[in-house]
C-alpha cells in the first residue's frame, strides 16, 4: 500500500488488533497447562505442581496484565478513530509484533531473574510498545479531525511513560545490581505531568490577568 493510497476505516485495524491481543493472553496459558498431565504421569500431587511452579505462575501473571495495559491504552487511542492510512497500519503491525513477542521475555524474567540482558530484554520490548503507540497517536492526530484523533494528554502520558522506559533501559543496562528497580519510574510520570500541567496553568492564568490588567 502506498503512502498516497486512500485512508480506510479504522475498524478492521480495531478489531484485528484486538483479536490478535486476545490470542496472545490466551497462548499465555498454555504451558501451565502442559504441567497437569506430566505432574499426574510423574505421581505428583495438585499442591506439589502448584508450589514447584511458582515462577512460571508469576511470568504468566507478568504477562497477563502487560499485555492486558498495553491493549487498553491502544483501545483509548482508536476510541473515535474512523479512518487510518498507510503509516498507521504498519505502526500498527509493530506493535502487534510487540504485543506477539512480550510473552517471551516475561518468560525468561521467570526463569532467570535478574539476568541483565534479560532485564534489558524485557524492558526494550516495553519501550518499543510505549515508541509504537506513541508514534500511533502522533499520526492519528495528524490525518484525523480533533474530535476523533486522541487528545493531547492521551500524547503526553504516552510520552511520559516512553521516556520513563527509556530511563529504566539505561539505569537497568548502566547500573550494577539494579535489576527491574529503575520500573518503578513508570510510577511517578502520571504525577510528574499532572504537577507540570498544573503549572503550565498557573501561568496561562497569571498571563491572562496580567493582560487584562
Amino acid at each position: 500500500m502506498s503512502e498516497s493510497a486512500p485512508p480506510l476505516r479504522a475498524d478492521r485495524v480495531k478489531l484485528f488488533s484486538d483479536a490478535v491481543a486476545a490470542i496472545a493472553l490466551t497462548l499465555l496459558i498454555l504451558p501451565l497447562v502442559d504441567l497437569v498431565p506430566e505432574a499426574v504421569e510423574s505421581g505428583e500431587s495438585a499442591g506439589e505442581v502448584i508450589g514447584d511452579n511458582l515462577v512460571p505462575f508469576g511470568s504468566f501473571l507478568l504477562s497477563f496484565f502487560v499485555i492486558w495495559r498495553i491493549w487498553t491504552v491502544h483501545h483509548r487511542l482508536f476510541d473515535r478513530v474512523e479512518v487510518v492510512d498507510a503509516a498507521v497500519l504498519r505502526i500498527n503491525s509493530l506493535w502487534l509484533l510487540c504485543v506477539v513477542v512480550l510473552p517471551f521475555p516475561a518468560e525468561l524474567v521467570g526463569a532467570y531473574g535478574e539476568d541483565r540482558v534479560v532485564i534489558a530484554f524485557y524492558i526494550g520490548v516495553l519501550l518499543a510498545c510505549s515508541l509504537t503507540l506513541t508514534a500511533m497517536a502522533i499520526r492519528l492526530r495528524r490525518t484525523n479531525p480533533p474530535g476523533a484523533a486522541p487528545d493531547r494528554a492521551a500524547l503526553e502520558q504516552l510520552l511520559g511513560n516512553a521516556v520513563c522506559l527509556a530511563l529504566a533501559l539505561l539505569l537497568a543496562v548502566t547500573v550494577p545490581g539494579a535489576g527491574y528497580w529503575p520500573l518503578l519510574l513508570l510510577l511517578v510520570d502520571g504525577p510528574v505531568l499532572a504537577l507540570v500541567r498544573r503549572r503550565s496553568r498557573s501561568r496561562s492564568a497569571a498571563g491572562s490577568g496580567g493582560a487584562a490588567r
